[in-house]
Order: C-alpha cells, then structure tokens, then sequence
C-alpha cells in the first residue's frame, strides 16, 4: 500500500523554485464563530482560514443548480469556515481538528461538479485546496508528470507541452483540478483510447483522519475505491499521472448525418476501424445551438460524429470508410471548430440562461433506443433534449442529455428540475448508470455496484472512523434535518415515486403540463436588470477563479468573475453585504484573462462596471488601496505567467482596457 517516492521516478524537469506565497494586505471582516478560533490554534502556517460570511457565501455551492428549496431549506449549505490548504500538512492539520472534534470536512478543488459533490449539507469545514497547485515534477523519460492535488488540467498541459509532452486525457471542465476529477469518476476527453482517469495515474497520496497520508498505487486493491469516491475516504493531496508525447500529426474528422440512429450506426464502424483517440456524437439540436453562436451558420445540419485521430493509418482508414459509405465530410476548419468546442460545453446556458440535464454511462448497444425514449418523454415533458455521447472503451458510452432552463422562475425551474429526475429515472430503469452522485443523483445511488459500496463502507471505517469526510451523502443523504432531510432523495421512496408519475403518464403528465404553461405565462421569467441576467448565464466552472491575478494577490475568490457574479445574486436576492466585501470587489485588474476562459464565454467587463457602481455608491473607493493592490499584482511571477500566456490582454501596465479599478 505504502510506496516510496523513488518509486515515482526523478524529476527530470522540476517546476523552478519560488519564493513563498505572499498574500496582499486588503480589507478584512472580522473573525465570526468559536470554529474559526479552534482553527487557529490547529493548523500550519499558510494554511488561510476564512470565516466571514460574505466569502464563505461563495463556497455553499458547486456548479449544480439545485433548487433553491432543496439547498436552502433542506441543507445546510453554507460551511462554518473555509480553509485553504497550502501544503499536506496543512491538509493532515485540519483533518485531525476535524477528527478531534467531530467536524464536517467536505474537500473542494475548484467546485465545477454539476451535482453537488462539494457542496455541504450540515455546515462544517470547506477544505479548499485550489491553492496546492504545484507541478512536483515531470519526467520526460518516463513520460510521468507529479502534481499536487489542486493543479488544473490546462496548467499541466501547458507545462507539459514545454517539454513536447501531454495529457492522456482530461475533463471537458479543462479548469477542474486533478483531485476533483479523480473524486467525481474522472470519464472524458481522450477517454476512448486511454481509458478513465484511474488507467492513466500510477500513484495518489491520500491524507485521511484515521491513517495519516496513505500512499496507494495500482497494484493495491484498495486504490480503484479513491476514483469516484466523492471525498468520502480523505483528501487526494498529490498524484503521479502517466503522459505521453504530443502527436506529430492530429485531425479531428466531422460527418453529419440525418438521424441519430445513423450517426450512432457510424461512429461504432468508426470505433473499430479507424481506431481514433476520441470519437463523440452531438444531436441535431446540439448542433443548432452551435451554429446560432457563429456569425453565420456554418455547420450543415444534421446530428454530428467527430472522430478524432493522430496518425497515418487512423487517417487512411477513416478516408476508406467515407468511401465505402459514400458520405462527405466537413470542411477541415469547421471540425476544428467543433473539436476545439469540446471544452466550452455551457456557452448555450445564454440561450436558457441555464441548463439542466442528465450525465449516464450506457452500454452502445442501448444508445440508439435509450435516446428515442428520453426524446419521447421529453417532448410529453415540453423538453427540448440535446444529446452528446463519448465513446468509451468496451461496451460502455457517456451519454449526456441537456435542455435549457431559466433559474429566474422559480416554480418552473424546480419543475424542469423534477422533470430531469425522471428522465434519469427512465436511463436507469433501461440499465444506464448516473456517472455520479452528490446530492443530485442520489435518488440514484442504489444502482451503484453493490460489491464497491460495501468495499468503500469497510474502507471508510478504517480511513474515516469518525465519518467526519463529506458525510451525508454517498452512503445516505442527510442534512439540516439529520436523515429526514434525504427523504426526498432517498432510493426507497423517490425510486417508486419517480416510476409511479411514469407509469401514470396519461394523468400526470397533462397536469404537469398545465402547471408549465401556467409557470411560463403567469410567473415568469420576471424581467431582469442585465447584470442579474449575466450571473444566470455564468456556468460557476471556476475556470475564471485560476486565472485571476486578483485572486492570487488575496486569495479571496470575491475578487474573481465567479464571486463577482454571485455576489450580484446575493445582492438581488437581499443578502447584506459588508463594507470589506465591497471593497474586495474593486480589486480588479481589468484584465479579461476571465473572459479569455470563460465556458459561457460572458462580456464580464460591462459587469463588472455596473456592480462596482452600485457599490461605491453605498460604501465609497479606496483609490489607495486599489493602486496598491495593482501594483503588488503586477510585480508577481504568477502575473508575468499569464502575460506570457496570452491571457492578460487588458491589464493597467499595457495601458489597454483599464476601466475605473485600475490606474
């Protein structure tokens, strides 16, 4: 179970050293709670101990939409504290205090789950270890890359491509951190020809209560029960990936098709003939939306297979098969197009603004039917379905389902919300598998193998024999209630209910349909100022949060475009906010690296504008402190990193952009 390092391999090629992290002196509410105190006296040095409301605020959610009644009433979804890990130690520090005192710890890395992993249901402590983003190291010979936990995928590509190296695979959500993927599944892009997450990683260090930091590699049998384990059994803190070279020669192909039953039909010939790196499918709807985003439309329409392949014979092969069938590809530039869109999968949340749906694993050989009734139901349900598949190896695909919602009615988007649980309900009665859990999946959660469950419950005990990881959820669903909180989520009771509203279609459905249209006429959406429409847009990835140059000046994600947007929610919604929070709202370098990676791709800078004006309106400027806060900015090698990279292009130094925060 236990390795050494020199198991790893050396690293030829080490992240250069720096100096520690410093953080910029800005505004501060004062402590709240006898937690944060306990806190204190327990952790290392580096360790950040959030505790004031307005920023803890920010870290009651992930990226799932769960209804307001169920997050609200239900749970306790705001933490009592936040802290931010800088080292394993760190980590270890918090989880013993935890233990000690029989304290929640629900570990987050950059909260881009959709289903309300890291969300807490009984306060406690958020760990947040963003902040551990250190490449340890990367061994080219060995085609090996050590990270620590909070490292982002497109970070470690990027480094990795200085050296002619990359990913075998990595999430759509490219902005997640290696940890967070490991603990939600770890299926995506690449994921045909190289597996899941846990094929390409050789070794992980887990920090737990119960046994310390736990060294696992594949040979250990406990090491499959980390992937998808939803924090349950400790904190991945640091892993060692396999990586490969990059390809000399890649092309992603593109096929349109009239039907999805077609398309389906192709893209399993082209999984076996042409053996490509990835392969996935988008709808004829799916594919609409795409071509309302360009100038003009440019996709010919159609349901869409993109096969994407990396050398010669997958190049000739896939050529054959277009002849043999007869068929016309896209031209080269609009494969790319789409090839590369693979990473920004909420850019049509603008058209809802939001989007709900399902995510299963499905066997290919269900696809084509499974899809006709999800399409079916949908239409009695006054759904639009937008379908994606990604083949995967074996028998198995991921089958993701979206349709678009509107939060700002809120009768109706808990319907819709309703609505997906029984089209999820549908997968998995026709033998499909939630890809995960959290909070909204665990109506669910019977169908996960019972062998794995059982292992994990023994493991667990062993780890986290005070169940003070993540609890109320994974194994049972609890919350501000204790387990009658769950009882609307619980298997037992939402299973059969969710079959009896399907097996009752010709009584229920046209009743649900009378409460839509009359949600639709009478309640809304309620006419909104842009700002709060903007904040509905926001897919709340995170990806905004690792690029900001203010938040690694204070580490206060109140600064990033993602605070900035739910603070203007909390604002509409009545939520007080405090002078300090104002202020930290200013600090803002005008630098659009937010926008360059923005999934929903929002014109944030117009925002930012109107908020910080209704802001300084109630609670004034500090030009002092801005000025200073631009400077300390600009002098950071975490700055000069992202100039380098094409990220900052409106910052104050360059004189581009600007705006009222910057000098």
């Amino acid at each position: 179970m236990h390795v050494e390092s020199a198991d790893i391999g050396p690293a030829i090629s080490p992240e250069p050293s720096r100096s520690p992290r410093t953080t910029f002196l800005a505004k501060e509410e004062s402590p709240e709670g006898a937690l944060h105190q306990g806190l204190a006296r327990s952790c290392v040095s580096g360790s950040r101990i959030v505790s004031s409301s307005g920023e803890r605020m920010l870290y009651s959610r992930d990226q799932s939409e769960i209804p307001r009644f169920l997050r609200q009433i239900l749970f306790s979804s705001m933490p009592e504290a936040v802290v931010q890990a800088e080292s394993e130690e760190g980590v270890l520090e918090v989880l013993r205090f935890a233990s000690s005192t029989g304290t929640s710890v629900i570990p987050r890395g950059s909260g881009s789950s959709p289903f309300g992993g890291s969300m807490p249901v009984k306060g406690g402590i958020v760990l947040d270890v963003s902040r551990m983003n250190k490449i340890v190291g990367v061994d080219i010979e060995a085609l090996t890359a050590t990270v620590q936990t909070g490292v982002r995928w497109a970070d470690l590509d990027h480094e990795l491509g200085k050296n002619g190296l990359t990913l075998m695979t990595c999430p759509s959500s490219k902005f997640s951190t290696v940890g967070g993927w490991a603990a939600t599944g770890g299926v995506g892009m690449n994921s045909f020809s190289r597996g899941r997450l846990m094929a390409n990683v050789l070794s992980v260090e887990l920090a737990t209560p119960g046994r310390g930091i736990v060294r696992l590699t594949q040979a250990d049998r406990e090491f499959p029960l980390v992937f998808g384990s939803e924090g349950q059994l400790g904190v991945v803190t640091s892993a060692t990936l396999q990586v490969r070279r990059l390809p000399e020669r890649s092309r992603p192909r593109l096929v349109m098709f009239p039907d999805h039953g077609s398309a389906l039909a192709f893209a399993e010939e082209a999984a076996t003939s042409v053996r490509p790196v990835h392969i996935f499918y988008e709808s004829s709807l799916r594919v609409s939306y795409t071509n309302k985003m360009l100038d003009t439309p440019r996709i010919t329409p159609g349901d869409a297979v993109v096969v994407y392949v990396e050398d010669d014979a997958s190049q000739k092969a896939f050529d054959s098969l277009l002849a043999s069938k007869g068929l016309k590809e896209q031209p080269e530039y609009i494969a790319r197009y789409v090839w590369n869109e693979r990473f920004f999968p909420m850019k049509l949340r603008r058209f809802g603004p939001g989007m709900l749906g399902l995510e299963v694993v499905a066997s290919k050989g269900s696809l084509k039917p499974l899809m006709s009734s999800i399409s079916s139901l949908s239409t009695e349900l006054d759904l639009e379905p937008m379908f994606e598949v990604h083949m995967l190896p074996g028998d198995e695909a991921l089958l993701l389902c979206f349709f678009m919602a509107d939060q700002g009615n809120t009768l109706l988007y808990t319907l819709t919300a309703f609505k997906s649980l029984l089209l999820t309900r549908l997968a998995v009665d026709k033998g499909a598998t939630p890809y995960s859990v959290g909070i909204w999946n665990h109506a669910f959660s019977d169908v996960a193998e019972k062998d794995r469950k059982e292992s994990m419950r023994r493991l667990k005990a062993e780890y986290d024999p005070r169940g003070v990881m993540n609890p109320g959820k994974y194994f049972r669903l609890s919350g501000r209630f204790g387990a009658l909180s769950g009882l609307a989520m619980e298997p037992k009771l939402m299973g059969p209910l969710l079959r009896a509203v399907l097996m009752m279609s010709p009584l229920v459905l046209p009743v649900m349909h009378l409460v839509t249209e009359f949600s639709k006429d009478r309640l809304g959406p309620k006419d909104r100022p842009a700002d709060l429409r903007t904040a509905d847009e926001c897919a709340m990835c995170g990806a905004c949060v690792a690029v900001c140059p203010a938040y690694l000046a204070v580490g206060d994600e109140r600064v990033t475009a993602r605070g900035k947007l739910l603070t203007a929610k909390a604002m509409a919604a009545g939520v007080r906010i405090t002078k300090e929070h104002a202020h930290r709202t200013f600090l803002c370098m005008r630098c659009k690296a937010c926008e360059q990676v923005c999934q929903s791709k929002l014109e944030l800078i117009p925002f930012y504008e109107e908020l910080e004006r209704r802001l300084e309106r109630q609670f004034g400027r500090d030009p002092q402190e801005i000025e200073r806060f631009v400077k300390y900015s600009e002098s950071s090698p975490e700055y000069d990193d992202l100039v380098k990279r094409g990220l900052v292009i409106g910052a104050p130094k360059h004189r581009v952009g600007g705006g009222p925060g910057a000098l």
